[in-house]
This record gives C-alpha cells, sequence and structure tokens, in this order.
C-alpha cells in the first residue's frame, strides 16, 4: 500500500516563518510609510495650539502706553519713538496730542509755555489749563471729574472723554498686557461679521501661525482685510488676527454714526459782487489821498486802508485809522475793510504773537476794539512771510477772531497767495469755515530775485482760483490782481526789476520807441528793448489783461475782486472792471 510522503515538520516550521517574515516585512514597511505620512502632515497642516503673548506682537514704549487701533489699522510708532500715540491713567485713555492732530482732528491747540488748551468750534472757544479738570467757554465752565490735560514721557496726552465732546469719534478700552484703545470715527464704512464657533485668532494666514486669541462663538469682529480663505479681522478689544473666512457668518457693512450734531459755519455776505481796492495809507496825513483814491473808481464797494499793524509781541497794534474817512466812504456807499498787517516792525515776531495764548487774545481784542470804535464794516487779515512754526497760532488766530467778528457784525476777509506745497500751512479748509472771504492775491508770480516773467499771467491766476477752490467754496473766494508790473533790466548776468505803475506803462515804452507783441499764453502784452547793451523787458498790465482776469472771476462765479492798489490804475481801467461788477 503506497502511502503519501508527508513533509518534514521542520521543513513546515521553516516554510511558515519564512513567509511570515516577508509578510511582517511588508506591514513593518506599510506601517512606517503611514507613520511618516501621518507625521507629516501634523507637521505640515495640523493646526498648532501653540499661543503667542501680546507683548511680543504690539510694541510699546512705556508700560502706560496704549496700543491704537484706528478705523480698524493698527497705528504702530516709530523704532525710536519717545513715547506711544495713548496712555492709561486712571483706567481712562489718553491721546497724545500730535497724533491728534494728525489723524482726528486738528482743531486742538496747545500752548506749551502757558499750558493752555484751546479749541474753537462754531460758535464757542473751548479753553483747558494744564492740570485742571474744568474747561471754559465763554463765561460758563464745566467740571469733568478728570484731568484733561497731562504731560507724560515729555509728550502732551488729552483725555479722550474730552475729545469726544467735540470731535466725533467712538473708542472701547482694553487694559492689560498691553493696554488696547480701538477708535472708530463718524462715516467710517468697515465689514462686520460674527464667528460662527469657537476659533483661534493667529498672527498669519496658516494654521502653522501662533494664536493671539481664541475667538468665541457668536463674537463680532469687523474683517480688515482678505487674503482669499484667509482673513484679517479686529476684535473689539483690539487683537488684530487671521482666521479662514468659512467660520465667518452675518457679514454687512455698516457705517459708523455720527454722535455730535453737525456745525454750522455762519458767514456774513454783501449780497453783491464784491470790489475791492486796496488803498496804501502809511501815516495820518495819508488819509487825506481819499479823495484821489477812489475818485476814478466806477463799482467800487468796498476800500481796505492799510492802517493797522502789529507793534509788539504782546498782540499790541499801531493804529493810523480816522473817523472822516470811514464817514466820507460810507456817505458814498463804500463799506471800509481795515486792514491788519504783520511786516512792518523789525523787532515784531509773528510767531511769538500768534503761539502766544495771551498775545493771540490781546491781538484779536485789539483789532475788534479799533474796529468797533471806528465803525469799521470789517477787518481785512494780510499776515504774510509766516513760516509753518505758525500754523496753529495763525489758524486759531482766525478762527477766534471771526467768532468775535461775527458778534461784532464785521466782516472778515483774509489776503492769501496763490496756494501753493509752500503756503500749504494757512490752512485755506479751515479759513473757508471760518472767515467771510477769503482773499487770492494773484500777482507777484514774477518778483525781485527770481528770473524775468510776469506779475501775473493767465495761467498763473486761473491756476490760483482752481486750486483755491478746491479748499474754499466760489462764494467766498475774492480774486486780486494787480495794478502795476515789473520792468526787468539784464545786465549781462546781472539782473534786477523795478515797479511800474499801471498808469505810467505806456508813456514808459513810447518813450523808449518800444512795441508790444500780445502772448496768448500769457493773456497781456509783452515788450522788449536794448539800450546801453542792457535787455529790458515787461509784460504789460492793461485793460485787455485784467479783462482776461476778470473773466476767471466771472466764470468761476467767484465773489468779487480786488486790486492792490488803488492810484496805480488809468482812469480808464474802471470802464472795464465795472462791466463785471
Amino acid at each position: 500500500m503506497d502511502r503519501k510522503r508527508r513533509k518534514s515538520p521542520v521543513k513546515k516550521l521553516n516554510k511558515l516563518l519564512n513567509l511570515n517574515a516577508k509578510g511582517w516585512l511588508l506591514m513593518a514597511a506599510l506601517l512606517i510609510f503611514i507613520i511618516a505620512g501621518v507625521s507629516l502632515y501634523i507637521y505640515k497642516y495640523a493646526p498648532t495650539k501653540e499661543h503667542m503673548e501680546l507683548t511680543d506682537f504690539y510694541t510699546t514704549v512705556t508700560e502706560d502706553e496704549a496700543v491704537v487701533f484706528l478705523n480698524g489699522t493698527c497705528m504702530e510708532t516709530e523704532e525710536d519713538a519717545a513715547y506711544g500715540h495713548a496712555i492709561v491713567m486712571n483706567s481712562l485713555p489718553y491721546v497724545e496730542l500730535s497724533f491728534l492732530k494728525s489723524n482726528l482732528d486738528d482743531g486742538y491747540v496747545y500752548d506749551a509755555s502757558a499750558g493752555i488748551l484751546r479749541y474753537t468750534t462754531d460758535s464757542e472757544v473751548i479753553s483747558v489749563n494744564k492740570g485742571e479738570s474744568v474747561y471754559s467757554f465763554g463765561r460758563d465752565s464745566k467740571d469733568m471729574g478728570l484731568t484733561i490735560i497731562s504731560e507724560q514721557n515729555g509728550a502732551v496726552y488729552l483725555s479722550l472723554d474730552f475729545v469726544m465732546l467735540f470731535t466725533d469719534v467712538n473708542y472701547e478700552l482694553t487694559e492689560g498686557t498691553p493696554n488696547r484703545v480701538v477708535l472708530e470715527t463718524s462715516g467710517y464704512e468697515k465689514n462686520v461679521a460674527t464667528l460662527k464657533k469657537d476659533m483661534a485668532l493667529r498672527q498669519f494666514g496658516g494654521p502653522k501661525s501662533k494664536i493671539l486669541k481664541d475667538g468665541e462663538k457668536g463674537e463680532a469682529v469687523t474683517i480688515v482685510e482678505s487674503y482669499g480663505k484667509w482673513v484679517r479681522v479686529l476684535t473689539s478689544d483690539g487683537v488684530l488676527g487671521c482666521l479662514k473666512a468659512k467660520y465667518l457668518t452675518d457679514k454687512t457693512m455698516e457705517t459708523v454714526a455720527a454722535r455730535l450734531e453737525e456745525r454750522t459755519y455762519n458767514h456774513i455776505s454783501m449780497n453783491e459782487t464784491v470790489c475791492l481796492g486796496w488803498h496804501q495809507v502809511t501815516s495820518e496825513s495819508g488819509n487825506a489821498s481819499l479823495d484821489e483814491a477812489i475818485a476814478a473808481t466806477k463799482g467800487l464797494n468796498v476800500i481796505s486802508p492799510t492802517w493797522f499793524h502789529l507793534s509788539d509781541n504782546n498782540g499790541g497794534i499801531s493804529s493810523i485809522a480816522s473817523m472822516d474817512y470811514v464817514t466820507k466812504c460810507h456817505n458814498q456807499g463804500i463799506q471800509v475793510w481795515g486792514l491788519v498787517s504783520n511786516f512792518e516792525e523789525d523787532g515784531v515776531s509773528s510767531s511769538t504773537v500768534l503761539n502766544n495764548t495771551a498775545s493771540r487774545d490781546n491781538l484779536i481784542n485789539n483789532i475788534v476794539a479799533k474796529a468797533v470804535a471806528y465803525n469799521l464794516d470789517g477787518v481785512n487779515i494780510d499776515f504774510e512771510m509766516l513760516d509753518d512754526s505758525c500754523a496753529d497760532g495763525f489758524i486759531e488766530f482766525i478762527r477766534e477772531l471771526s467768532l468775535k467778528c461775527e458778534n461784532n457784525d464785521l466782516v472778515l476777509s483774509v489776503d492769501n497767495y496763490v496756494p501753493s506745497e509752500y503756503h500749504i500751512f494757512y490752512n485755506y479748509e479751515e479759513q473757508g469755515k471760518y472767515v467771510d472771504y477769503v482773499v487770492i492775491m494773484a500777482y507777484d508770480e514774477h518778483y525781485s530775485g527770481s528770473e524775468p516773467g510776469s506779475t501775473a499771467s493767465i495761467d498763473f491766476v486761473s491756476q490760483g482760483v482752481t486750486d483755491m477752490m478746491e479748499y474754499v467754496s466760489a462764494d467766498q473766494i475774492v480774486l486780486g490782481m494787480p495794478f502795476y508790473t515789473r520792468l526787468w533790466v539784464t545786465d549781462g548776468e546781472k539782473v534786477s526789476c523795478s515797479t511800474i505803475h499801471m498808469s505810467k506803462i505806456s508813456a514808459y515804452l513810447e518813450k523808449h520807441g518800444a512795441t508790444s507783441t500780445w502772448l496768448e499764453d500769457q493773456g497781456q502784452y509783452y515788450a522788449e528793448f536794448t539800450e546801453d547793451g542792457k535787455t529790458y523787458q515787461i509784460w504789460i498790465e492793461d485793460a485787455e489783461s485784467l479783462a482776461k482776469k476778470l473773466q476767471v472771476m466771472q466764470t468761476n462765479k467767484l465773489a468779487g475782486c480786488a486790486f492792490w492798489k488803488l492810484t496805480l490804475e488809468n482812469e480808464e481801467i474802471w470802464d472795464v472792471i465795472s462791466q463785471y461788477m
């Protein structure tokens, strides 16, 4: 009988062991691959739970400083800054003055030497002394129960609760490390949303970015930026972090509502086209030249005699005003706006007067007192050659003077250079709010020390009007034009100029046998001749050039015109002017 041949148990075991070894090797390799893949996924994609301290995210200069957010933007300080934009004092926020002026409201004017703050609304002058809790307005005052002005860390800070009385801004303060203040101004449009679930807000977009805050379901946030799947949001407690857009709901646009009533700035209007002539009077006896100055005029309804000027650094003014002069003008239906200038006395510093509260108050009171005493209809402020150190003091002078003029039925006009980056600190827009008429001195395009050229080319005048209308309403702008021009003399490399009255130009050209050519791009005639090796050039101001400028006034529907200065003009020029009145 045949028997099946059995395998040896040893061989069976070896075979089994060999198969298992291969399987285990495959299984081990697969397991290692899975573990490596999971580890790689976790390393690369799984969200980190690591938190970041806000003190590492926000840089502050001092312990009491508050990080400031303005309309969704974190307002960072300079690396070498000595102080921050805001501080917290007695659990109340205070904002640094220069930050306040640059970003929220430029109306706050601080006299550091006297420790006095001024702020002018459309009807009141607010005044605060450093370290006090009381602010005054007119004959009234109010106690806020907190220090309004504080000097800390070499900077001046104002209470935000005080600021909110006059500036339309809201704030949320979160005390902590660091403190945070979230500011929003009226009119700010923001994209708001709420969190669908508890969600981490991270430093950057991406799951590996550190956590700044653990957001809670239903928490309201403002969407600041979008990065596709990720967005940057700002929380009400001042954390600016990133999360996935899909975790936001109830997205909508909101506009921060105004809390304060809109201000109303009152203006005195002549209700007719202004035709002003400046009358240069240098002494009391010079007032007798009034009859000559207005004899040939037609349509003149305002005269501005140069009667007053700064006489000292305490706000005193020198006066050569005449009641008889005013009476004569009124009898002929001409208003008198007394001119106040700042450049007659070499020893007087305009910046000292304007930036010092007491001196500025004295100046305003002196101007109004003189205007009332002489029964003037208005005042004309002609402060020239200022620099930006006077910026705050000058515009506060105009604000406060305007309220006193309004209370005394006085027209306030202010003379300005043609707008340029060099004179932007004259603050045309703010002038337009407070003054009745903004006068553009649209002449001296070229002057002693410049290259030869027109005193007032038509493009220069037109551009000046266009630029001013960006800041001031056309019905408040008075266009100033010259009754003179300049004669330019070139002798080799030496260039000099002298002033020629409009009334004397024709005779001068005739005397030298010079002929003129119309320059369309200049809007005036031009003459040039050579004598004794010297070249003479003159850009002529006459009836035709003046008509071009008056057309600019008429086309832009300006409030009127002004002329420097009476007695320099041709008699017939008034026939042209009267056509535009």
